[in-house]
């Protein structure tokens, strides 16, 4: 069967390598080829696994152009794997193929449907699955092929979800990929009773409100780390990127929210909402500054704003 294979990140090398495996005739890769790389969180270098595996390949920025739309055409593909890019695929690819599109989606379809499921999945602490379905022109809300589904826990954050998410992606194709090789295609419709859906996220959303509790800026932290842009506070007009916290158990320390509260050799003890703290326990500023027990976190905005009421107060 002649495979084309689309995406730009981890999964979709991962789905070029289980095809190989399988020995699919995989006829072409197109990879996502951005122009600002930080925007796309967990990018792969496809072009050297094709190279690896003597594969076709070319790259794109805009997937819908004609130049990429004639690349394909001429390889003759039967099936279309679009994996681990954000773009929408337009009719012509939707039709290219006499299997359509396979896209893939790492949240418990049909809940979860649409942006940043791997950091909504952790912030709500759902379970997660790795899917792979028929894609549409709706989000998400094709007929799967084939679903593994796997729980969240406690100490679940980005990083260890995208290790599990690997593992349940190999064990979805390793179950799916004979029957698609054998032509057994039986996709099960989603239940549209239980759809939900996610919306985008940005940075600026990882933007952390020391007046909630400990476990929500904890989760928010865990969402947002490594391979994301990590969670984030101001010290003064200063950048702090948060990479890894902890819940403290201890009660004995005690102050006004965002206030550092005990440094223990490089962890900081911060107060947050409801009578909660949190340690802070990986973390970078950016221009480099020294956080002292007594310092605020918070906002541009808050810190900006203490500083010009404890002026007038102290100048008054």
């Amino acid at each position: 069967m002649k495979v084309i294979v689309i995406g730009a990140v981890g999964t979709t090398a991962i789905t070029i390598e289980m095809l190989y495996k399988h020995n699919f005739n995989i006829v072409g890769v197109l990879a996502h080829e951005p122009i600002n790389k930080k925007r796309v969180s967990g990018l792969n270098d496809i072009k050297s696994l094709c190279t690896k595996l003597e594969l076709k390949y070319d790259g794109f920025r805009k997937i819908n152009d004609t130049k990429h739309i004639d690349w394909a055409k001429d390889k003759k593909p039967e099936i279309i794997f679009a994996v681990g890019f954000s773009q929408l695929l337009s009719k012509e690819w939707l039709l290219m193929s006499k299997h359509g599109c396979v896209g893939f989606h790492p949240s418990h379809l049909p809940i979860g449907r649409g942006r940043a499921p791997v950091a909504w999945a952790i912030l709500e602490q759902k379970k997660a699955a790795a899917n792979f379905f028929l894609m549409g022109e709706g989000a998400d809300d094709g007929p799967i092929f084939v679903q593994e589904v796997f729980d969240i826990n406690d100490n679940d954050d980005a990083e260890s979800f995208g290790l599990k998410l690997k593992i349940h992606i190999r064990k979805a194709l390793d179950n799916w990929l004979p029957n698609l090789k054998n032509d057994i295609i039986q996709p099960i419709i989603q239940d549209e009773s239980k759809a939900t859906y996610y919306g985008k996220r940005e940075p600026c959303d990882s933007l952390i409100d020391w007046s909630s509790n400990a476990f929500e800026i904890d989760r928010l932290i865990k969402a947002s780390t490594v391979p994301h842009n990590g969670s984030f506070t101001f010290f003064k007009d200063k950048l702090v990127i948060i990479w890894k916290a902890s819940i403290s158990i201890n009660n004995n320390y005690k102050g006004t929210i965002g206030r550092v509260l005990l440094i223990d050799e490089e962890k900081l003890l911060v107060q947050c909402g409801f009578n909660t703290s949190l340690w802070i326990e990986k973390f970078e500023v950016i221009d480099n500054c020294n956080i002292k027990i007594g310092d605020k976190l918070g906002s541009l905005h808050n810190n900006k704003l203490d500083e010009l009421i404890n002026n007038l107060i102290w100048n008054k």
